[in-house]
């Protein structure tokens, strides 16, 4: 597996020319209506038929910002848990209660939220926040042996970056082909040539 200063992309990350946005950047972004979240009807279309929806199940939206995704999972059946640590984005997610539908303050890099069900979760969608993350493979390893129940699905969605890129928000194709070590199954598709959608399913014993 890869280290975090393996690559071009890693090791921009920890260069201190290049600024890694923080809570007090999310935060910033939310209240000023910015968003890395859009969703369309083609990632949606995608989703549901590459991998099918399971009414009544459990997801976890990880980074849901204002939670458009959260509820779109709501409206699938399932019952929903929306993380994210910007309480701008949290409180414009609030502004559309849904019976269904859950938001608490969380910043992955401090470890599991509080409360998590051991090998509990269904689904664990984390869309266009795991390169910001200061350890993904791990947390994506958590994920995998602690968050969700055998046989369960991690959705990614993840920038597709050249060896040469500085900024921090993608991934090149060999870290994103490090993320799929030890999955029982991998399902892999772009959106718009850029998007890497990775659906990870763990083993189901």
């Amino acid at each position: 597996m890869t280290t975090r200063r393996s690559s071009p992309f890693w090791r921009a990350r920890h260069d201190d020319a290049v600024h890694q946005p923080g809570p007090h950047d999310v935060e910033r972004w939310a209240m000023e209506g910015r968003s890395y979240h859009m969703l369309t009807d083609v990632e949606l279309e995608h989703f549901t038929r590459r991998l099918g929806v399971r009414r009544g199940h459990v997801a976890v939206d990880v980074g849901c910002g204002s939670g458009v995704f959260s509820r779109q999972l709501y409206r699938f059946g399932y019952d929903v848990t929306g993380l994210d640590y910007a309480e701008a984005a949290l409180a414009a997610a609030r502004r559309t209660p849904l019976p269904g539908v859950r938001y608490l303050y969380h910043d992955l890099n401090e470890g599991d939220p509080p409360g998590l069900p051991p090998h509990g979760i269904d689904l664990v969608v984390c869309r266009l926040v795991l390169p910001f993350l200061d350890k993904p493979y791990e947390w994506v390893r958590r994920v995998r042996e602690y968050w969700l129940r055998p046989g369960g699905l991690l959705y990614l969605v993840v920038p597709v970056v050249g060896e040469r890129a500085e900024q921090p928000g993608g991934m090149t194709e060999y870290e994103i082909a490090e993320l799929l070590h030890g999955w029982g199954q991998v399902v892999r598709y772009e959106l718009g040539g850029s998007l890497a959608c990775l659906a990870l399913r763990s083993t189901a014993t």
